[in-house]
């Protein structure tokens, strides 16, 4: 009796093991075979740079610095003064991120929005210097392109913004974060760089778990 229950608790067990490390390989997956336009086409996006006067431009561009270097540095500390220079409190801001149900609008849920990024998204980085920018008396959008470094994987991305001028600055009413990739079809399934792609990866997660588990030992091996 006793032993009839150690197997099925270890059948059941190994079949839970099973279920999760399939979810994993999925989830994992699904992640590392989406497919993103190749470095010249994406470039072609930028080529005309926008019809705003090279005042506006300039102006536009010093607002995105501020909101990259936000960005680059994810210091929740400064979290109040990085939102005091890029929104207005009063204003009815519009945040779209890159999941489906990040839709997030007002000041304060785009501020809570963007501490999360800061404590656990990736690393996100735009082509700030050649951004597109358009303008229309006090208004002006802008678009670009970057990337998102996170767990070993770069992912493309696309960012567009609608600005408005607030004495001698640019304040942010709207955002968008959009990956800029798609899912694979047959050929991509086909094509063997594709699972050459998939086990890369999947080495490299296997590296990264076994060196938090015994950073000394496998330091060695690797």
């Amino acid at each position: 009796m006793g032993v009839a229950l150690s197997r099925n608790r270890i059948l059941c067990a190994v079949v839970i093991l099973l279920v999760c490390s399939s979810f994993a390989f999925g989830f994992f997956s699904s992640k590392q075979m989406k497919r993103s336009p190749s470095s010249d086409v994406r470039q072609q996006y930028l080529l005309q740079a926008g019809d705003a006067p090279p005042a506006v431009r300039a102006e536009v561009l010093a607002t995105l610095r501020i909101f990259q270097e936000g960005y680059l540095k994810r210091d929740p500390g400064a979290l109040d003064s990085f939102m005091a220079r890029l929104f207005s409190e009063n204003d009815d801001v519009l945040l779209l991120g890159t999941d489906a149900h990040e839709w997030i609008r007002g000041y304060r849920a785009v501020r809570e929005f963007i501490r999360g990024d800061w404590l656990y998204w990736g690393d996100f980085r735009i082509a700030v210097g050649d951004s597109i920018i358009w303008s229309s008396g006090d208004v002006a959008w802008t678009a670009s392109i970057g990337v998102v470094h996170s767990q070993g994987l770069e992912r493309p991305i696309r960012f567009s913004a609608i600005m408005v001028r607030n004495g001698d600055s640019w304040r942010m009413r709207n955002l968008v974060f959009q990956w800029d990739e798609r899912d694979p079809g047959l050929s991509d399934l086909l094509d063997p760089s594709t699972h050459i792609k998939l086990l890369g990866g999947m080495f490299r997660k296997v590296r990264d778990v076994a060196l938090a588990l015994n950073p000394e030992f496998w330091l060695t091996v690797w």
